[in-house]
């Protein structure tokens, strides 16, 4: 594993993105280390960037906050944590617009999906929901005092994926600094 990357993905799944460090718990094709992200074991300060993208919400709350707890130790001074969950309370706001007959930009199904998961696969469900307040205090339980919302971060250093090019797929793009 070559370090001197300095950049980490966690939950990478089956498309490990280039130029990062590979985590999954999986040992898919590319991972490079298979293991839950609260227990990566890397030097503290040894890393500039983290990233997870549509992972944090297939954690429980005490796997997001371990792995937050992690992903600060293993920052340096002025590295990024990058992660994105649905936004709960838009996503919920469709359903309740659904079933009093009022457009909503997605089907009923797929809000449902974006609450529960896709359940595609063993670990596709969602164990956590979040919206601001609470992302918020969890950020702040483990050490991150620097954070905002903007999916400019992502979509500036390559890491699209289509929900962030779509206004209506509600998510909190987050960019949390040590």
């Amino acid at each position: 594993m070559d370090l001197s990357r300095r950049k980490l993905e966690f939950g990478c799944g089956h498309r490990p993105t280039p130029g990062y460090i590979a985590n999954d718990i999986n040992p898919f094709e590319g991972v490079e280390i298979v293991g839950n992200p609260w227990e990566i074991s890397l030097p503290d300060g040894s890393l500039d960037e983290i990233i997870a993208l549509g992972l944090m919400e297939h954690l429980t709350n005490e796997q997001f906050d371990r792995t937050l707890a992690n992903a600060y130790r293993l920052l340096a001074s002025g590295g990024t944590f990058l992660f994105d969950v649905p936004d709960i309370p838009v996503w919920c706001g469709y359903i309740v617009d659904h079933f009093a007959g009022k457009p909503i930009p997605f089907t009923i199904e797929h809000c449902f999906n974006t609450l529960y998961g896709w359940q595609r696969w063993p670990g596709d469900e969602h164990k956590s929901g979040w919206y601001r307040e609470k992302l918020e205090a969890a950020l702040l339980r483990n050490g991150f005092t620097t954070f905002d919302y903007n999916v400019e971060y992502f979509i500036s250093r390559g890491l699209t994926r289509n929900r962030m090019t779509r206004p209506h797929d509600a998510h909190l793009y987050c960019r949390a600094q040590r």
